[in-house]
């Protein structure tokens, strides 16, 4: 992704995240029946200690408890009071971190006094976590689900690029009794990480192993790195049984092979694909079971 991006840009980006993973969302603004006692935020325990947070059916957040501290991947959209919620779920110290820089996953960045990311997405975080960014999200959501106004946060300052940590592959976050290992994974964004719950046998992906990944941003890596890395993971697969998404529900580890699947098959040129439509930039998609690539077909191969 371009280190700066025009404003016409983010308010694509602002529309796309806000509904891309929820198509419904949008008519929901038609709906007058529905129930204004909804919380835009909620949260479900999907493992021993881990809450999946539903950011309005946006994203995935997962909160991940151990003896002494708990652990926020990824901060949703920055639309309702994310802070608030999950300290209805834990009273313990809470660490956050970002699976990747795009505003579906760091826009509650601002709530908190300090944010793990890779370094190599600090720049993207910042763009998509000021306040003219968040005031346009935010406004967009109200025209959507005016009913969920009251929930929403405003007045915002933004998030002050110095409150990031960096983390990079190998690190290691200790909560206590549980640790979870940072694995870098740069093809979403050029710094995407995994986290590695070896011990309870799940991993953390972010935007990396969706059902459908988008390949097609600027910044992505070509279709040809990403192979590279769901080989390392499969590599590691062994130390996983469960794969926690940023979007749909939870997979099984046999996920990863329908992944590598469609990607040779991008590679070989067995699936030529056919359009995928978006309003960001051209791009075509290739599925196998369910896997769907989304990909930028002058961006398929590495560079010599």
């Amino acid at each position: 992704m371009e280190k700066v991006l025009n404003h016409s840009l983010r308010l694509i980006f602002a529309i796309l995240f806000f509904t891309i993973y929820n198509p419904a969302l949008i008519g929901q603004q038609a709906n007058s029946n529905h129930s204004t006692n909804e919380k835009w935020l909620t949260a479900k325990l999907v493992a021993d200690k881990v809450w999946c947070i539903d950011d309005h059916g946006g994203d995935n957040m997962y909160l991940v408890e151990g003896d002494e501290k708990a652990l926020l991947i990824d901060a949703g959209r920055g639309l309702a009071d994310l802070k608030s919620f999950v300290q209805t779920l834990t009273s313990l110290p809470i660490i956050v971190v970002n699976t990747h820089g795009h505003p579906d996953h760091a826009g509650n960045d601002f709530q908190f006094d300090q944010v793990y990311a890779h370094p190599n997405d600090f720049q993207m975080i910042a763009q998509f976590t000021n306040k003219n960014y968040h005031d346009g999200a935010v406004a967009q959501a109200i025209q959507n689900s005016p009913e969920f106004e009251s929930q929403m946060v405003k007045d915002v300052e933004g998030f002050d690029i110095s409150r990031l940590v960096p983390v990079r592959e190998g690190y290691v976050f200790d909560l206590g009794n549980r640790k979870l290992e940072v694995i870098e994974v740069p093809a979403h964004t050029q710094g995407s990480i995994v986290l590695l719950d070896s011990a309870n046998k799940i991993i953390f992906t972010g935007d990396n192993n969706n059902n459908h990944i988008w390949l097609f941003l600027e910044g992505c890596s070509p279709v040809e790195s990403y192979l590279e890395i769901l080989e390392k993971l499969k590599k590691r697969s062994n130390e996983f049984d469960i794969i926690m998404p940023g979007h749909t529900v939870p997979l099984d580890k046999t996920f990863i092979d329908e992944q590598i699947a469609c990607v040779k098959m991008i590679l070989s040129g067995e699936c030529k694909g056919t359009k995928y439509e978006n309003a960001i930039r051209n791009a075509m998609q290739c599925t196998y079971k369910r896997a769907l690539i989304a990909f930028n077909p002058e961006n398929v191969y590495k560079k010599p």
